[in-house]
């Protein structure tokens, strides 16, 4: 087993990690997810302990989904120096952007949590609001590195011939777990997160390339 598979079975524990940092964040038996922007009343009466696992989950799964996107980036870089110096700067982006997005999401409820029992709703809430014009455009840069970004890169990679691997694999990427788990969630199926599955999916992606790549 060389070195890239065992980091994609690394990745994988990491993914689910990460999607599993999702789930405390969604409202339970509801299913209503976490605002971008603003409060959700909810949070009120959530335990805080919910808030705290999902920031730990995110600590330590997301570093092995970046590990993972570098390490396709390396396997790239034999066939396509451009796609895999753009996947390296992605992952960079992503990397600081993504820990920071997880961490504002844990951090917003903990607050309004301690302030709603000091001061009405209203001024919680626009106590809260004022770290949204702060938190936005990181957060926006995060979704479109990690989301399409990703995905992109990897799709391209794959139809050129870059990453040699079947064509059916450009769907293990961010985007192809959201194909797989949104049907589940419109059926009423309590899913994990879906950026965190798509670490799972280029986490087999690298294990595939690894094993098909000659070193």
């Amino acid at each position: 087993m060389n070195s890239y598979v065992a980091w994609g079975i690394f990745g994988i524990i990491s993914g689910f990690l990460a999607a599993f940092a999702d789930v405390p964040l969604v409202m339970p038996k509801q299913g209503e997810n976490i605002k971008l922007a603003g409060v959700c009343p909810w949070w009120a009466d959530a335990t805080s302990k919910r808030f705290r696992v999902s920031f730990w989950l995110s600590f330590l799964g997301q570093p092995g989904g970046y590990i993972v996107m570098w390490l396709l980036a390396d396997l790239i870089s034999k066939e396509n120096t451009s796609l895999a110096c753009i996947l390296k700067v992605v992952t960079l982006i992503g990397c600081y952007t993504g820990l920071m997005c997880h961490v504002v999401f844990c951090l917003k409820p903990l607050l309004y949590q301690k302030l709603c029992r000091k001061m009405p709703d209203d001024e919680s809430n626009e106590v809260i609001k004022v770290i949204d014009p702060i938190f936005n455009p990181p957060m926006y840069l995060a979704g479109v590195m990690l989301w399409f970004g990703i995905a992109v890169i990897v799709i391209a990679a794959i139809l050129t011939g870059a990453l040699p691997v079947p064509k059916w694999c450009a769907f293990l990427n961010p985007i192809g777990s959201l194909i797989v788990l949104m049907p589940l969630k419109k059926c009423g199926v309590r899913i994990i997160g879906a950026l965190g599955f798509g670490f799972v999916l280029l986490s087999v992606l690298l294990i595939i390339a690894a094993n098909a790549v000659v070193f």
